[in-house]
């Protein structure tokens, strides 16, 4: 056996090109020049083997055989989509775990933790009783300031609060 340099050379550029470029490259040219080599690859076989495609007689036998093998595929399918519309078979879906989230004062995120800093302020510090928002305000409670956590029946200015109660 004969060690051949240059398909040793082809074979050890190809892995270059194969490890380094192709992967750099966008997928439509990859697409482009699989496409272009397969069809290449298709015009060569065919140019080198059209002798043999020509003198092969073994085809020609099944042309006996084809419509017993069509029908007989069909026959199958047929009855294998009524077996399968009449049997009612399901999917199996497995249901989703209970997934329990930590609360966003344990976050260790910095940027959690500066968003969870600003909007504190806005937050009540108890939930808010939306049973009193049906009651007439005080004049009272005017001159105060709308973010007043300290009196259960004040309407507070935050996110948490209902669109009934704002209303």
């Amino acid at each position: 056996m004969e060690f051949f340099l240059p398909s040793l050379f082809i074979f050890l550029l190809a892995v270059i090109v194969i490890s380094f470029i192709v992967p750099r490259m966008s997928p439509v040219i990859i697409i482009g020049m699989s496409a272009v080599l397969l069809g290449f690859g298709v015009y060569h076989h065919f140019k080198l083997f059209w002798d043999e495609y020509k003198q092969s007689t073994w085809q020609d036998q099944l042309r006996l055989f084809a419509p017993g093998i069509m029908l007989t595929v069909i026959i199958i399918y047929v009855l294998f989509s009524i077996l399968m519309f009449f049997t009612g078979g399901s999917v199996p879906v497995p249901s989703m775990p209970n997934i329990e989230l930590p609360s966003a004062d344990t976050a260790t995120n910095v940027v959690t933790e500066a968003i969870n800093t600003m909007i504190a302020p806005l937050m009540p510090a108890k939930p808010v009783n939306n049973n009193n928002a049906a009651k007439p305000a005080n004049n009272n409670n005017a001159a105060k300031p709308a973010n007043n956590n300290s009196k259960p029946n004040s309407k507070n200015n935050n996110v948490s609060r209902s669109f009934l109660a704002t209303i």
